[in-house]
């Protein structure tokens, strides 16, 4: 762990590591603060910060503790009227105490007075948090945001990540140093853990690996995870996200479109492409990157085999890292050049450019198809 971590400025990497978190608490709040049947039987809202520290730095930018609750309080003034009535409770967990006392003190000051979310102040080692905190996450009415932004990664394994994939309306939000794996995968107290054996970890896609890995020890089970990676100095690292809902995977991969337009995915040129982080070119609309060729491949591929719906479609897109805004300029590429077409259940043409990709769309609307020639 780095001591000086609170004791200095944010550095850009940690700043952007923020931004994420904050951003995604926005949209994770404006779901389940709402007063809404669709959600089915919730009957509490907890977020989880695992590893809160003093909750800011010495610039007195907010760290993740004091986002949240900053966040809470921009939903009421906003949306008081439509908000919920279940409880809000805010678990925040530090192994140093002296870190946890200077946040009740933040927390205290910067608390409004409907009382409305209430904090809970944790010093523990993080096994020893979760252990104590793991039955309020898997109760069946609860709906739960994690937030484990841990120093190292000997805390949040794989065997973590499944414990909270079995649990009902539980998106997670964790740091990993990737490269910092990468480096030392060999040393016994992190073989022990982490099987990376044949594992390509190029160090630009170690993060994206490492998603992967963590994909991969989850098995057969339908729980989404999707990586951010952040280059630092030398280092390569990043968050990975997980949930069990599709609203949750577009939603954290709206946030990361954002902060990468090109690829949604890092905010460094992952892959080598020569037009990553241009405003203009000589050749615009020729601008191409590999991430997304390969996507419209791999979505030709897919239509031709599964001929699929606009429900399956959305899915689709979504496990492979493109949320609707994104998929639908692909498909709409696709539909003008004559690669694919779209019809209705009837077999009639479908409306050009309608494709539905939409998660409140339950019934499927249209049907994608191959064109004959296309390649």
């Amino acid at each position: 762990m780095n001591k000086k971590f609170h004791t200095q400025e944010f550095d850009d990497g940690t700043a952007l590591k923020l931004d994420i978190f904050k951003n995604y608490i926005r949209e994770w709040i404006s779901v389940f603060l709402t007063d809404s049947p669709k959600l089915g039987h919730v009957t509490s809202v907890n977020i989880f910060d695992f590893f809160a520290g003093p909750g800011g730095d010495t610039a007195s930018n907010p760290g993740s503790p004091l986002i949240i609750q900053k966040e809470i309080k921009h939903y009421c003034d906003e949306h008081g009227s439509i908000k919920s009535n279940k409880p809000i409770t805010m678990y925040f967990n530090d192994k140093d105490a002296e870190k946890i006392e200077i946040l009740k003190s933040r927390i205290a000051s910067n608390q409004c007075g409907l009382g409305c979310c209430q904090p809970k102040f944790m010093s523990a080692l993080f096994a020893d948090a979760f252990e104590a905190l793991f039955p309020v996450i898997e109760q069946p009415g609860s709906a739960n945001l994690v937030i484990m932004d841990q120093f190292g990664i000997s805390d949040v394994t794989p065997e973590v990540v499944q414990r909270l994939a079995t649990c009902a309306r539980t998106d997670i939000l964790f740091f990993f140093p990737s490269s910092f794996l990468k480096r030392f995968q060999e040393h016994p107290s992190f073989a022990s853990k982490y099987d990376l054996r044949g594992k390509n970890l190029d160090y630009k896609t170690v993060h994206r690996a490492i998603c992967d890995y963590f994909r991969e020890k989850l098995g057969v089970r339908r729980y989404h995870l999707a990586p951010f990676s952040i280059q630092k100095n030398t280092s390569i690292h990043g968050v990975i996200f997980g949930s069990s809902n599709l609203l949750g995977l577009e939603k954290f991969l709206t946030v990361c479109w954002k902060l990468d337009p090109e690829t949604g995915e890092a905010n460094f040129n992952m892959e080598g492409d020569p037009f990553w982080g241009e405003k203009h070119t000589l050749f615009e609309g020729l601008e191409s990157f590999k991430k997304i060729d390969q996507f419209k491949a791999d979505l030709l591929q897919f239509i031709q085999d599964k001929k699929p719906d606009n429900l399956g479609m959305y899915a689709f897109c979504l496990e492979n890292g493109f949320p609707p805004s994104k998929a639908n300029q692909s498909l709409r590429e696709m539909l003008e050049s004559g690669q694919i077409a779209t019809v209705l259940p009837d077999g009639q043409k479908a409306r050009k450019g309608a494709f539905y990709l939409n998660h409140s769309e339950s019934m499927s609307k249209i049907r994608f198809h191959k064109c004959e020639g296309a390649s």
